[in-house]
């Protein structure tokens, strides 16, 4: 799902973010590391791109860019914020032993709505599911 760097730009701009190398470089390292990295994993892959970046500057920019949508991100108990380079709407698999991350559709999902009760006292701005398992990699390490 790597963006070539005009459409990364582009994205950048249609949001209203500044263009500069730095926040290019960062939503590329987002979107090709296909894993839902976590900021220190944006951090390094920039890096060795722009060796002078500040571990601040990404978490600014990561910040940003969700608060703008660009990017969205997924919060799992216990581990840091990781960021997902897919807006659009979807669920995820989350393997409890890797920590591994794994988009998937499902139109039953999208329909779910929270109790009665608690819509009158939450406003509720998405609703996404997670799925927490053991994916098949881990799986197969076990049983090999």
């Amino acid at each position: 799902m790597a963006r070539k760097m005009g459409e990364a730009e582009k994205i950048l701009r249609d949001q209203g973010a500044r263009v500069t190398p730095q926040r290019v470089a960062i939503l590329k390292a987002v979107e090709s590391t296909g894993s839902h990295p976590d900021a220190d994993t944006v951090y390094r892959h920039v890096s060795r791109e722009l060796p002078h970046i500040s571990r601040d500057t990404v978490y600014r920019t990561l910040s940003m860019m969700e608060e703008k949508k660009i990017i969205g991100s997924v919060l799992s108990v216990g581990n840091a914020k990781r960021y997902d380079p897919n807006t659009a709407k979807h669920h995820h698999l989350i393997c409890i032993r890797c920590r591994k991350i794994f988009d998937f559709a499902a139109e039953k999902f999208d329909r779910l709505e929270p109790p009665a009760p608690m819509i009158e006292r939450f406003q509720v701005v998405r609703t996404t599911v997670q799925v927490e398992g053991v994916c098949d990699d881990c799986q197969s390490r076990k049983n090999g």
